[in-house]
């Protein structure tokens, strides 16, 4: 009967330490993968530049877009993260999107900005299939 006492003492001790334990920290980020808004923006750029074949002038002009974009979103990010989920957070952050959307529409070609929608719409669907999955919550870069 110790013996049983001592086994039950000694799994509870155990148990109770394991569940004691802090859950692991987010796995550091992928290297290559640029972690400033400014290394961000000028990463979509070149990667927009590459699929949208756009010219040195279009993608200096895009730049500046793309950062203001990241800027506005790791914002609003920021602000729900810190607790300020007003209902209009959603269409906050809609025309947030909409104004960068127009700005982008205006370097572009109309062929081109049929591509960029196209990856938009690209992105969109593998978020959802992430979301679906459990996987990680955060947009492709």
């Amino acid at each position: 009967m110790k013996k049983f006492l001592f086994l039950a003492a000694a799994f509870a001790a155990t148990a109770a330490t394991s569940f004691a334990q802090t859950p692991p920290a987010m796995p550091p980020a992928p290297a290559g993968r640029p972690k400033m808004p400014d290394q961000q923006a000028d990463r979509r750029a070149q990667y927009l530049a590459k699929e949208l074949s756009l010219t040195a002038d279009q993608q200096a002009r895009l730049t500046p877009i793309l950062l203001a974009q990241r800027q506005d979103m790791l914002a609003l990010r920021d602000k729900m993260q810190a607790g300020d989920r007003r209902a209009g957070m959603g269409q906050e952050l809609k025309a947030a999107q909409a104004k960068y959307t127009e700005q982008i529409r205006a370097v572009l070609t109309p062929e081109q900005y049929t591509r960029f929608d196209q990856l938009k719409d690209e992105q969109h669907d593998k978020l959802r299939e992430r979301r679906a999955s459990g996987q990680s919550l955060k947009m492709p870069e």
